[in-house]
């Protein structure tokens, strides 16, 4: 990392929520679960969030490598911000029963990896929050819920806040050509009887929630109006559009595929090598800001006749020597959004290359490389010698916003705004 970012490093290191910083609510327990997806109906790429003010649901699937039926079943648990646990009955926050069977599945076909779909929604007839607040969603086996197949975090939330955002360059010279501030107002006025100490407001960059930004006094306090600009708060290194691979046709090789091994059980997909973007000029273009969609060219049903390939990244650093002090990772949401043992990049001293290999559905995906210093503090992402840093990039950000009313035993999240930097410029 640059000494010049070091101080901003260290700054917002400060800032970075506890937590967000440190919790997984997001956790795979059995390996034949694949492809786990919750995302608002229709809405692939978005965070999954619902509001009780109006009728929407999440639309939840998984793929399951057993080749039979499984008695799969699901419930919901309320949060506090920090994602611990409420001392609450579910009874207090949900409406119906919080254990449900999940009916509704389909048997591959076509594909060579055999497996079932899985999917349901939530909330739906049997099931539905009454509080806002963060949740976890748990999967399980035979009604039993001891026996975890995975869990989901997902957000509830209710509009008592306006929130209105904007994304602008910093006024600082040493980090405007390279980061992204966000600053927003609150309007509290529908809150009864308030108190701003109660307030906490969470902001992360392409849904990436383990290097979320949590502030929790505003910059000023002008009546029921609270403004969030400060220089030194919610600042995100922009990074640059992110890198894509087309996985929708794994009989033809895309621009980004060196190869394609079909003679395996398992096709094997090896992607071109990965090289430092920092130095190449920046250019825009549509990009899924690290997400990924389920597709394919064929004209087939997705969910259920896409095959799978066993993906092969190498990233080649200068010289091929390992960086020092820094661990290198494969970020997006095809590593879960999470920076761990899962999205970290091996290096191979005889072939003097970073290698990671990951089980993918066929789709198209969108990824970025991040060098982490794991000695610092409060780590947080360094797009500087991987990607480059242009504030021009593309990103979403999303705000919620958590207030515990007087009395009350839990966060709620009375707020929640979506924010795209180039709506902008």
């Amino acid at each position: 990392m640059f000494k010049r970012y070091l101080w901003l490093a260290l700054l917002i290191g400060l800032h970075i929520g506890k937590g967000y910083g440190q919790s997984n609510p997001d956790s795979i327990y059995q390996t034949n679960i694949h492809t786990v997806l919750i995302h608002p109906i229709n809405k692939p790429l978005a965070i999954p969030v619902i509001s009780l003010d109006e009728p929407s649901s999440l639309d939840i699937s998984f793929d399951d490598f057993k080749t039979e039926y499984q008695d799969y079943y699901f419930s919901v648990e309320l949060r506090n911000a920090d994602w611990t646990a409420v001392e609450m009955s579910a009874f207090d926050y949900l409406q119906g029963f919080n254990e449900n069977k999940i009916s509704k599945f389909s048997v591959s076909s076509i594909a060579t990896q055999a497996y079932y779909h899985y999917q349901f929604n939530f909330p739906n007839a049997q099931v539905r929050p009454t509080q806002s607040g963060n949740y976890i969603l748990k999967v399980f086996k035979n009604g039993n819920a001891n026996e975890l197949v995975f869990t989901r975090r997902f957000f509830v939330t209710e509009n008592q806040v306006a929130v209105a955002a904007t994304v602008q360059e910093p006024f600082d010279a040493k980090i405007s050509k390279t980061h992204q501030k966000i600053q927003f107002v609150l309007d509290v006025k529908k809150i009864p009887f308030f108190q701003t100490d109660q307030l906490n407001t969470v902001v992360f960059q392409n849904y990436r929630y383990n290097d979320a930004v949590s502030i929790a006094a505003p910059t000023f306090i002008r009546g029921n109006l609270l403004e969030y600009n400060s220089e030194d708060q919610f600042i995100f290194a922009a990074g640059k559009e992110a890198r894509w691979l087309d996985l929708q046709n794994l009989r033809l090789r895309s621009d980004r595929i060196a190869d394609i091994n079909s003679k395996e059980k398992t096709t094997i997909v090896s992607v071109k090598p990965d090289l430092s973007r920092a130095s190449t000029a920046y250019y825009t273009f549509n990009d899924l800001n690290g997400g990924f969609m389920i597709s394919n060219t064929e004209s087939l049903q997705s969910e259920n006749q896409n095959d799978y390939a066993a993906v092969n990244f190498t990233y080649l650093p200068n010289d091929k020597i390992p960086f020092r002090g820094q661990k290198l990772y494969l970020s997006g949401a095809l590593t879960n959004n999470i920076i761990n043992k899962d999205a970290e990049m091996i290096f191979d001293p005889t072939l003097g290359y970073y290698k990671k290999t990951l089980l993918l559905k066929q789709g198209y995906y969108s990824y970025n490389y991040i060098l982490r210093d794991m000695q610092g503090v409060n780590p947080i992402n360094d797009f500087t010698e991987t990607e480059g840093n242009h504030w021009e990039t593309e990103n979403n950000y999303s705000i919620l916003v958590y207030y515990r009313p007087p009395g009350a035993r839990h966060d709620h999240i009375i707020g929640f705004s979506a924010v795209n930097s180039k709506q902008n410029w």
